[in-house]
């Protein structure tokens, strides 16, 4: 299902427009739904790197976080910013993907990952150090949040369910756009077979490089609407807990599927919500479910999704199987 509306742009965006609608009934409550909504974008940003570039990064928390402090820092100083302000934290989060990138995507498997794993704990321990300008243990606290322009007619929590809707849409949009373009094409042929591209003449170090940054940048957006959401930018933001949290989303969702990147946030969400209550280990839990997923449920939510609808188009005349690598 997620598959077929993947495959086309029309149900795909009318997807889009109808989760922000639903993700409220769906999760219990308006602010989940935003939480849910904001984790989606930070694992779909995840998938792009996952799925689609083959790596396997933990410097996603890095960029959420300084998505976070980038928000803080500049709304605290200049509150009239508005919406603008997204844009900023982006471009922090494409600066600080670029300076990671630079330095470690030259590495090919687990040197890569280790090298992302020791940026992440220096990014975590600069944030920690540097108090003046990241407030250490306590964060920056206070954020004020942006509006909507819609003052007259909408609550605050309205207004900040409405910004986080739309950017949640473009977010998503802007995503399949590069998934589906001829970069993201050639992205995924690096994957499959990295000498056989290198060999065609594509710059496979370049096009790895330039998805790290589109990664980076998307999940700090993703980090500043939490913060705002929050009004406080808390050092957890930067953890490697956070680049852990992300990756068990995007995983859980599907590392190749877009929406499903959306489900895994809300299952990741409900089970941190609802299982804290029940038992204070409740990570165990999260751990044999993360498990279960990469053993008999690979390709994630988005996967089961697929092989659902799968024997229903063999039973149709003309109907397509829809392979793994064509979900979005």
């Amino acid at each position: 299902m997620l598959n077929t509306i993947s495959k086309s742009a029309g149900a795909f965006y009318l997807t889009l427009l109808v989760l922000p609608l639903a993700l409220p009934m769906m999760s219990g409550s308006a602010t989940t739904a935003v939480v849910v909504m904001i984790f989606g974008i930070a694992a779909a940003a995840c998938n792009l790197m996952l799925g689609y570039a083959g790596l396997l990064s933990f410097a996603q928390g890095t960029f959420f976080g300084v998505g976070s402090y980038a928000v803080g820092v500049l709304l605290r100083s200049h509150p009239g910013l508005g919406l603008g302000v997204l844009v900023l934290c982006a471009a922090a989060g494409a600066v600080a993907a670029l300076v990671i990138g630079m330095l470690s995507i030259r590495q090919k498997g687990i040197y890569f990952v280790m090298i992302t794993l020791a940026m992440a704990q220096m990014a975590f321990f600069a944030a920690l150090s540097f108090p003046d300008v990241t407030g250490g243990e306590n964060g920056l606290l206070d954020i004020p949040r942006i509006g909507a322009g819609l003052d007259s007619v909408l609550s605050e929590s309205q207004s900040q369910y409405l910004v986080v809707s739309v950017v949640f849409f473009l977010a998503f949009a802007f995503l399949r756009r590069v998934i589906r373009s001829p970069f993201g094409r050639v992205l995924d042929a690096v994957r499959e077979n990295e000498t056989r591209a290198r060999m065609a003449g594509y710059d496979v170090q370049r096009l790895k490089l330039l998805a790290f940054v589109i990664s980076g940048s998307v999940t700090a957006t993703a980090g500043a609407l939490y913060a705002i959401q929050l009004r406080s930018a808390p050092l957890s933001n930067i953890d490697l807990m956070m680049s852990e949290t992300i990756l068990i989303m995007a995983i859980l969702g599907g590392k190749r599927s877009l929406l499903g990147a959306v489900f895994g946030a809300l299952l990741m969400t409900l089970m941190a919500e609802q299982l804290s209550q029940l038992w204070p280990r409740w990570q165990m839990i999260v751990g044999f479910v993360l498990i279960a997923t990469v053993l008999f449920a690979p390709s994630g939510i988005g996967g089961i999704f697929s092989q659902w609808r799968t024997p229903h188009e063999k039973r149709k005349p003309g109907g397509a199987h829809l392979s793994s690598k064509e979900t979005v």
